[in-house]
């Protein structure tokens, strides 16, 4: 038996629980977890049910971990035991999230959703931070549901090398969540000339490290950011993507696309609903296989960074609890929690 955290019902604290060690099935592996990352995924699950299948459903999305146990397959075949990894929680038929969820102290995991610590020169507390935020930026960046761009070269690919977004510019409202962080740097990635991206002002220095070439400052207010967007792009953006914004405040976004030439505005809840609703349909995406079996290799060469966050001690529901009214109450420090 061993230690979790559950949801048994929508709208209530999250729980602590002992269940069942799983067992890993085929191309997945048994890993023994050392950290976890809650997000604010985590939050609405708890209080709104979303990605919530069934009680008594272990929480947390994000996995690092040592691998105790191979099931069968090629994907599983590539990894070995002892080794540490990065990985999701997958939403794959015939897998519950009570088995992949992370926030128990051994879970069953995707081979091919989930990648080397070593190789992407991470600690497993860094390494948490990755999966969930990143993705969804990619995915909504890159798949044909999103801005469907290009995926980014490997790692071995040089960065000066011809790009058909060079020249171009790219919007990134919210560019100081999580997630907005790490579509700044897909889009440095894709060598976007322009990055430019709506966040606090006191996140500048750090968002231009990241790759965005301007920052306007939220508090603008709507006329004055549409006109300083529109002073650095004239009439030519096409790109926008929104990691904060629901849709009926897509407003702003709407308001900074060209006028003249035909453009898209991703949001990034419609793009995680979409992968959702495709992956419960049992569709692999190849989107999601390039993000896996790159993301190492960016993370190494320093194209892609972790999180910063801090660290929450133990299974502990309170803390857990309190982490998640956090995210429910607008505070997105990104919390890692060491089993």
């Amino acid at each position: 038996m061993q230690k979790a955290i559950i949801i048994e019902q929508v709208g209530s604290p999250a729980l602590p629980r002992e269940r069942p060690i799983p067992e890993p099935g085929h191309n997945q592996l048994l890993v023994r977890v050392t950290t976890t990352s809650l997000s604010p995924a985590d939050q609405k699950t708890r209080d709104e049910g979303l990605f919530f299948k069934e009680p008594p459903q272990v929480l947390g999305h994000e996995i690092a971990g040592e691998v105790i146990k191979l099931g069968q397959g090629t994907e599983a075949s590539e990894f070995s035991i002892g080794e540490h990894i990065l990985a999701q929680a997958n939403f794959f038929p015939g897998q519950t999230l009570t088995d992949a969820g992370a926030l128990q102290q051994y879970v069953v995991v995707d081979a091919r959703f989930a990648a080397k610590t070593e190789e992407a020169g991470l600690s497993d507390d860094e390494g948490t931070t990755i999966p969930v935020c990143a993705i969804a930026s990619f995915i909504a960046m890159f798949h044909s549901t999103g801005l469907k761009l290009p995926i980014p070269p490997s790692a071995n690919t040089p960065l000066l090398t011809p790009s058909e977004l060079r020249n171009k510019a790219i919007l990134i409202i919210g560019g100081g969540s999580n997630c907005g962080r790490y579509a700044i740097q897909f889009a440095r990635l894709s060598r976007f000339s322009q990055i430019i991206t709506i966040a606090s002002a006191r996140k500048e220095a750090e968002l231009k490290d990241l790759g965005a070439s301007h920052v306007i400052d939220r508090h603008s207010g709507f006329d004055e950011s549409v006109r300083k967007v529109r002073a650095i792009t004239r009439d030519e953006l096409i790109y926008v993507f929104d990691a904060v914004n629901m849709a009926p405040k897509q407003d702003l976004g709407l308001a900074a696309l060209s006028n003249s030439k035909k453009g898209q505005l991703i949001l990034l809840i419609v793009s995680l609903m979409l992968t959702l609703i495709l992956l419960l349909l049992g569709r692999r995406l190849p989107v999601a296989v390039a993000f896996w079996r790159n993301i190492a290799g960016w993370v190494k060469a320093g194209w892609v960074r972790p999180s910063k966050f801090v660290v929450v001690e133990g299974l502990d529901a309170v803390e857990v609890n309190r982490a998640l009214d956090g995210y429910r109450d607008g505070q997105g420090q990104k919390i890692v929690v060491k089993p």
